[in-house]
């Protein structure tokens, strides 16, 4: 493909200033473009403004349905909408649409207003809006027009009505009725049937409405009967025998509220102690399920105390008080030991962009890096402009000449043992890895170190991609035996950066996205462009979960080795005498013609011909940037130092063809 000259951006104000260098000429122009947050900023305000143009409309419950306030017209519309009024004394019109919406209207004085579809959702919102049909209120004393309140819910902030209860005891009894038989036989799915049914005809909305609208139940509870709660103690029973511990929480819950209230005056009978004791138990051993100890600990320990003589529950709460007490001892252990976030990607991914972000913003944090480079040379900090050591609240660690996965994961926890032992103050520590890395035996680190796990634990594994070439990676063929390092760093991922969008089309990024779930569905992704992101998202997020890095590879904590791709190799190249900047760009230019596939990538210091300032270079496949960085130290030693990682490269071949651009 033909090379892409990519912009670098700074931002010393508001939007971004970048750079666009000229790929025959070693000079630059700055452009100004807006950055994504101003226009999103645009586009708030004006939502901010369509909003004060659009009055609310007035929205109200009558008689269970959704109501509405307001006066329609007769009209149809391009969907064939069609309207039909009966008398006033009626109050109601309805139409439907090809979705199957039914709607029903009244007048000014109580408009019935209900929508039900195909599915049966049925969630509302009341919202006014001026069009060109002409609804208007003929409210006395409102010049106001409104819009319809339609049943239907968005994230838009849209008002939803509340839910009204209707109950039918008589045949609520007789559901119930029929469903403890079946319990009592022990015939619990039919039993579940019955008791839902029986709820339903209370006046409790069903689980799809409450999915719909979850703010359905708590409505229904404040106007249900108080005498439903025995029926949801039986059901949240028959969840919890059938293993469905989120239900049998959610019912338990229900019914202890429903309990308080309707025992609020008055004292239960002696079986009313013994149900409500069971339904403090079933919901105590639901919440113990989730492994919220301390609220299964109140709950259990309430229904001991009204029935001590149950060795069941006894036993239940000894067991919640021993996970109770071994929580806190992993708390304090927690609280002591050091969070460790990995920051990994494949080459030319973005990594060290995004350490560079997260050292430079201001958080309040103080935070040590380790380093990792694929090579003989750590360049990244010459690369940075030295940026790195204009603040005091970072220390840097560097493990270099070889793979943190491999060769030198010896010195990984030599540094974290000594990060943690000798700055108390620490915040934090990034480890960043090499773009060859694979993050299992770095992970494995804080499980297989006995020092090391009591000093630090694992926070998350961060990974950052390329949007324009993780496709390409992925699908690479790598040698029998030999792992893809791409496919492993989305794989551990906890985090996802989906970073370069600005070089993909919509279609293209959708594909990425939908890549990367097919290897990793539970990772958080986010999108950024030149890794910027907010770092309170990325650290101290606890997300590290052994179990789920099990699932994946289930020898995670047995002894493996790592194996690379042989015909993958870096090597650093130096040039002492200045580079012509204009023949080196076509030098590059030429070599990403024919080799973009297989040089991931290339990066670089140049020591540029009539010039004071340092040149940098960054190559990923056929992708370049060349910037104009800072001036050199008066006693810096001037020289082009080249790092190139790819496989099956010529280094005698490149070596000789750098000749021909120096100056």
């Amino acid at each position: 493909p033909e090379p892409i000259t990519r912009t670098a951006s700074k931002t010393p104000g508001p939007g971004v200033w970048t750079t666009d260098t000229d790929p025959t000429r070693a000079r630059t122009k700055w452009i100004w473009i807006m950055s994504k947050r101003d226009s999103e900023t645009a586009g708030l305000e004006m939502n901010q403004n369509e909003k004060k143009n659009k009055p609310e409309g007035e929205a109200h419950v009558s008689d269970g349905k959704y109501a509405h306030k307001g006066q329609h017209k007769n009209h149809g519309d391009k969907d064939g909408h069609e309207h039909g009024h009966v008398s006033k004394e009626d109050h109601k019109h309805v139409h439907g649409d090809k979705d199957g919406h039914e709607h029903g209207h009244g007048d000014k004085d109580g408009h019935k207003h209900e929508h039900g579809n195909k599915d049966t959702h049925e969630h509302g919102h009341g919202h006014g809006h001026s069009d060109k049909d002409g609804h208007e209120c003929t409210k006395e004393g409102c010049d106001q027009k409104h819009g319809h309140g339609h049943s239907h819910g968005d994230g838009h902030g849209h008002e939803h009505h509340r839910y009204k209860v209707k109950a039918n005891v008589e045949k609520a009894n007789q559901e119930f009725s029929e469903g403890q038989k079946f319990f009592n036989m022990g015939q619990l799915s039919n039993a579940l049937r019955l008791f839902t049914l029986s709820i339903k005809s209370m006046g409790f909305p069903s689980q799809e409405e409450i999915r719909d609208d979850p703010n359905c139940a708590a409505q229904a509870l404040e106007q249900i009967s108080g005498a439903t709660w025995l029926i949801l103690y039986y059901r949240a029973i028959t969840f919890f025998k059938l293993g469905n511990f989120t239900d049998a929480s959610q019912d338990a819950g229900r019914a202890l509220k429903l309990f308080e209230r309707r025992f609020k005056n008055k004292a239960p009978t002696e079986e009313e102690k013994q149900n409500y004791a069971s339904t403090l138990w079933v919901r105590g051993s639901s919440l113990m399920e989730f492994g919220a100890y301390k609220e299964a600990q109140k709950h259990v320990s309430k229904a001991v105390d009204l029935n001590p003589n149950n060795p069941a529950w006894v036993e239940a709460l000894e067991t919640i008080e021993e996970q109770v007490e071994h929580s806190k001892k992993m708390a304090e252990i927690e609280a002591k030991r050091m969070p460790v976030t990995i920051i990994t990607g494949f080459l030319g991914s973005g990594k060290t962009t995004l350490v560079n972000h997260i050292l430079s913003a201001k958080h309040g944090m103080k935070l040590a890096v380790i380093e990792n480079e694929y090579g003989q040379e750590n360049i990244d900090e010459a690369l940075l402009g030295n940026k790195r050591k204009e603040t005091s609240n970072e220390v840097i660690v560097e493990a270099s000449n070889g793979c943190i996965c491999c060769t030198v994961r010896g010195d990984l926890i030599k540094s974290v043992e000594k990060l943690c032992k000798e700055y108390k103050d620490l915040n934090g520590i990034l480890i960043e890895t090499t773009g060859m890395a694979d993050p299992t035996p770095v992970a494995q680190t804080f499980y297989f170190d006995e020092t090391v796990r009591q000093l630090a634990r694992l926070d998350g594994i961060v990974t950052v991609v390329d949007s324009k070439h993780l496709l390409q990676n992925l699908a690479e063929k790598k040698q029998d035996g030999a792992v893809n390092e791409c496919k492993q760093q989305l794989a551990f991922a906890d985090v996802v950066l989906v970073n370069k969008t600005d070089l993909v089309s919509k279609e293209e990024l959708s594909a990425v996205k939908s890549k990367i779930k097919g290897v990793n569905a539970t990772a958080k992704l986010i999108e950024t462009q030149r890794s910027k992101v907010d770092p309170s998202i990325l650290l101290g997020i606890n997300a590290f979960n052994v179990e789920r890095v099990m699932n994946i590879q289930p020898d995670f904590l047995e002894d493996r080795e790592t194996a690379h791709d042989e015909s993958v190799t870096s090597f650093v190249i130096r040039l002492k005498a200045p580079v012509d900047m204009e023949e080196f760009q076509d030098w590059i230019h030429s070599i990403l013609r024919v080799k973009s596939a297989d040089l991931y990538r290339s990066k670089g210091l140049l020591y540029a011909n009539g010039s004071e300032n340092k040149f940098v270079f960054h190559t990923v496949h056929e992708i370049m940037e060349i910037e104009e960085s800072v001036p050199w130290g008066e006693n810096e030693k001037r020289q082009s130092t080249l790092v190139f990682i790819g496989k099956n490269l010529d280094r005698k071949a490149i070596e000789e063809e750098l000749k021909s651009v120096i100056a």
